[in-house]
């Protein structure tokens, strides 16, 4: 394992999805790397708050109706416990569902910290947020889409089913004066649909989703400089592009 692989297992490790004997590497990491146990700290205590956002309380019957109805279950003997069978081989590291994982607890570590994303309807409640970065995760044909240039890093969540989209940026300058950032959804049913206005927050990181459908049918997200207040149509080469696949 890499020193930036190893880096990059914050996120997984605070979901308790790493394997053995990434685990046990990744802890003697941790004992070193201040910066990692910290993000670490920070990205456990944010899935809490997520997993309290979303939680549902289960229907009163149903831990009755469970208890019910195992007693007419038959245990079944330990897999090769009688030579038919044998342990199913270690499945390989999950990287689609780990990705997504980290890009979600960035996202809640950005709502938690300074700015969580900007939207048209400006949803301003925590738990509102969550819920629908949860939905977008959740979907069945969600994709994970990632790049980098020049020190800017993006990662985008997506559901062309649901018709949503979640762009997440890290190492965002701050944009130059009387000038913002404006994110875009390009060929689609529309040439180009402005997914909104993003600014970065003190750590260079901007969030943004949309939820209008244009998604489903757009090719790419990009990123652009654009006037103060944004621009009807990019005004300038992408800063950043993306291709949805």
């Amino acid at each position: 394992m890499t020193s930036a692989d190893i880096h990059a297992l914050t996120g997984a490790y605070a979901l308790n999805a790493i394997p053995e004997p990434e685990r046990a590497a990744f802890e003697r990491h941790l004992a070193e790397c201040g910066a990692c146990a910290q993000e670490v700290a920070e990205l456990q205590a944010t899935a809490a708050r997520l997993g309290e956002a979303v939680a549902e309380s289960p229907p009163a019957a149903m831990k009755a109706a469970v208890m019910a109805r195992i007693r007419d279950i038959r245990q079944l003997p330990p897999i090769g416990s009688d030579g038919a069978g044998a342990p199913p081989a270690r499945s390989p590291w999950p990287v689609r569902i780990l990705g997504m994982a980290a890009a979600v607890l960035l996202v809640v570590s950005v709502s938690l910290g300074v700015v969580l994303y900007q939207t048209r309807a400006d949803l301003a409640d925590t738990r509102a947020q969550a819920a629908v970065m949860s939905e977008i995760l959740s979907a069945g044909d969600a994709e994970l889409v990632t790049g980098a240039v020049d020190g800017l890093s993006g990662t985008v969540v997506y559901s062309r089913e649901r018709g949503d989209i979640l762009l997440l940026a890290d190492g965002v300058p701050a944009a130059p004066e009387g000038k913002t950032y404006q994110v875009w959804l390009m060929g689609g049913r529309t040439p180009f649909h402005s997914v909104g206005l993003v600014t970065p927050d003190g750590r260079g990181r901007a969030a943004i989703v949309d939820t209008t459908g244009e998604v489903a049918s757009a090719t790419n997200v990009g990123i652009t400089i654009e006037p103060e207040g944004g621009s009807a149509a990019p005004s300038t080469e992408p800063i950043m592009q993306m291709d949805l696949s």
